[in-house]
């Protein structure tokens, strides 16, 4: 074995840089001392203030960059169309086959139909619909006539869905019912939500016209489109009236599911209407 050294603790002390002897410093280093910069209280303002101003500016350019956003937001939504009414005609309302004026009219309004009220409401500006499809030809023509008694007395039923008085063979139970469950539909006689009437009562088909709420308007192109296909698909084209059959309303239906508008608004018009039934051919 190799002798054994003994060894000394080594005294703390030795290693202290503030030795001179043992300094990690060199000479020259030692010489050189940091000292921060001290500023007087105007100085101190003046610091203070610059970065207060910075801030500021700062903040002022972020809610300039919101604002903007929010203007382009708004500016991408496309404007909403409020109707308005005033009695005693309703100036604005949106109409279409579905929600549009009695083709056998004109937008001038219902006044003669509606004698039994105490206030005459007109339908200004929504255009008359057309319930015949000049573009198809049918096998029966006027079915139902042209009254609600003419309709009746020939076993036509009014359809809530589209204001329709149908014969048996255009009449379809499986759209009619299913628009009929999905909601508690409201119905109008007047635009202050006067004279209200309950689903069986506008099935009697009696009235030219009833007001109606944007989610009707937007539901029943929904049903209408399924009451196309099943017609299409299972029923047989025989079952398609002179209103389903129109391109215009499928055009229209499909610009209108793209509409905003607030969901119970008073804005629609179910229109009443004859048309022809059982589809032959398109002629185009």
């Amino acid at each position: 074995m190799s002798n054994n050294r003994e060894y000394s603790p080594v005294d703390r002390a030795s290693l202290s840089a503030d030795d001179a002897a043992h300094s990690l410093l060199c000479q020259e280093e030692k010489h050189f001392t940091f000292e921060r910069k001290r500023l007087s209280p105007a100085q101190r303002f003046k610091r203070l203030a610059l970065r207060s101003l910075a801030f500021f500016v700062i903040l002022l350019i972020h809610a300039g960059l919101v604002l903007l956003l929010a203007r382009w937001i708004i500016s991408g939504i496309p404007a909403k169309t409020t109707p308005s009414y005033n009695s005693p005609s309703m100036t604005k309302s949106h109409g279409h086959g579905g929600h549009g004026s009695h083709g056998s009219k004109p937008a001038a309004g219902y006044a003669g139909d509606m004698e039994t009220h105490k206030v005459h409401y007109t339908v200004e500006g929504v255009p008359p619909v057309v319930d015949k499809d000049v573009e198809a030809e049918f096998s029966m023509i006027n079915p139902c006539g042209s009254t609600a008694e003419e309709a009746r007395a020939r076993g036509c039923r009014f359809g809530v869905l589209y204001g329709a008085w149908l014969p048996e063979q255009c009449w379809d139970d499986e759209t009619e019912e299913r628009f009929k469950a999905y909601d508690d539909w409201k119905f109008y006689l007047q635009p202050n939500r006067t004279e209200e009437l309950t689903w069986d009562q506008v099935a009697q088909g009696d009235q030219p016209y009833y007001l109606v709420e944007w989610q009707y308007h937007q539901r029943h192109c929904a049903e209408m489109a399924r009451r196309f296909f099943t017609a299409v698909s299972r029923r047989g084209l025989n079952t398609i009236d002179s209103y389903l059959s129109q391109w215009a309303h499928t055009d229209h239906c499909a610009h209108s599911v793209m509409e905003w508008n607030p969901t119970h608004e008073l804005m629609a018009i179910l229109q009443r209407k004859f048309p022809d039934c059982g589809l032959i051919r398109w002629k185009n």
